[in-house]
């Protein structure tokens, strides 16, 4: 006999924002592979639709496909109202982001206002509309996919550094707030990813040595271990630790003047 409803199966979900591709699909198939039945958001309905029969048939999960583009106010409600209402939620990965890269002046302001109204303004409508459920339940988890890049100044991703800064400060504020109520918040702030983030962005990162990536699934193993640590801030990779620990260590103007002088060679 079918199932009736095959968005339910093992009774706890996960919801993964940019789940099409990168970090968010790494996040969809370890979640599946943990057995949680899945809610997968991204423009690309197409993607999802092949991700999540593939997720359906290998690991036995339910998967529901939710496309928006969470820059559209409309559509963002519509992924809010999917939240407040999924009394099985119990994961939410805030993974949609894109970034931009260029002397800011130069920019289409129109591009860089969407770019904040995904990467800070629907990662907060989203953490609260899943919060106030958790909190009941004193269980779950939010996972706010930030980036090394919100730990200083971002000369020509000027925008993209501010937003996850805000992730970053956003995301501690809360963990701090929610202390005793069974729920988790964390802030994963990955550094060069191998992902269709930086083809995007139209970043060359051509001259950069194999040893400053990480896989995505790499990244997500991390995040994982890093929420069962209670981690608030997850660094992923050793190299990537030491880089951040240096640039905290550096005085402010030193860093952005270090920061701007590399960034300008990428640039040329």
């Amino acid at each position: 006999m079918a199932r009736k409803n095959q968005d339910i199966v093992t009774g706890r979900r996960a919801l993964v924002t940019g789940a099409s591709s990168g970090i968010g699909e790494a996040f969809a198939k370890r979640l599946a592979q943990d057995r949680y039945d899945l809610v997968l958001v991204a423009r690309n309905k197409e993607r999802l639709e092949e991700l999540a029969a593939k997720l359906r048939a290998e690991r036995g999960v339910g998967v529901k496909v939710l496309p928006a583009d969470l820059t559209k106010t409309v559509q963002l409600r519509k992924v809010e109202r999917a939240i407040e209402s999924d009394e099985h939620l119990e994961i939410l990965v805030n993974n949609a982001g894109f970034g931009t890269m260029g002397h800011f002046a130069d920019l289409d302001a129109a591009v860089e206002e969407d770019q904040i109204r995904l990467n800070v303004l629907a990662l907060v409508r989203l953490t609260r509309a899943a919060l106030p459920h958790m909190v009941e339940r004193h269980r779950g988890a939010i996972i706010n996919v930030s980036s090394m890049a919100g730990m200083q100044p971002g000369p020509t991703t000027a925008t993209y550094s501010a937003t996850k800064a805000y992730v970053n400060a956003f995301t501690e504020g809360i963990f701090e707030e929610l202390q005793g109520s069974g729920v988790q918040v964390q802030a994963l702030c990955p550094g060069f990813t191998r992902t269709e983030f930086q083809q995007r962005a139209d970043i060359d990162t051509s001259a950069l040595p194999d040893l400053a990536w990480m896989e995505a699934e790499e990244v997500v193993d991390a995040s994982i271990a890093g929420l069962n640590g209670g981690d608030v801030l997850c660094v992923p990779g050793l190299l990537n630790r030491l880089l951040a620990t240096t640039v905290s260590s550096i005085p402010r103007p030193v860093a952005r003047r270090l920061l701007g002088t590399a960034a300008r060679q990428v640039l040329r």
